[in-house]
């Protein structure tokens, strides 16, 4: 099983998470859009700080995703196919195991141009060298 815990130590099973640039894709398998929203958006309290596990195994650390900016649903996803199982009522002709998916976009605040902002950006930076120090230690 994969999952966050938050920094408000709640968590939330997921499909898949993936980082790339300033952004921070992560996948959900859930009809209820509504409760993703509300634990994501607005929300930095939770989302400060995140960390992803794989069972109880710690995997990565990410900080400072606190702004959502995007949110996508895509109902009926084909999550698996058993090849062992015929099933004519389906595309493969085998059975399937399907699930609605939710990606969320989450990025980091844009920094002011002028010269605030740099003491948070340390922060953070510290903050994840941090995390990342703790589990190249484990």
């Amino acid at each position: 099983m994969k999952k966050i815990i938050f920094s408000d130590n709640t968590e939330l099973e997921i499909s898949n998470i993936s980082e790339t640039g300033n952004g921070l894709k992560i996948e959900i398998d859930s009809s209820d859009a509504n409760s993703i929203i509300q634990k994501f958006y607005n929300n930095p309290s939770a989302t400060d700080v995140m960390r992803f596990y794989v069972g109880i195994d710690l995997m990565k650390g990410y900080s400072g995703y606190t702004e959502m900016k995007n949110l996508q649903y895509v109902p009926h996803v084909t999550t698996s196919i058993d090849y062992e199982t015929t099933d004519d009522t389906t595309e493969s002709g085998f059975s399937e195991t399907y699930a609605d998916k939710i990606t969320v976009t989450m990025q980091k605040p844009a920094v002011p141009v002028s010269g605030g902002g740099s003491d948070e950006i340390a922060e953070i930076r510290e903050d994840i060298q941090k995390i990342n120090d703790a589990l190249e230690g484990m």
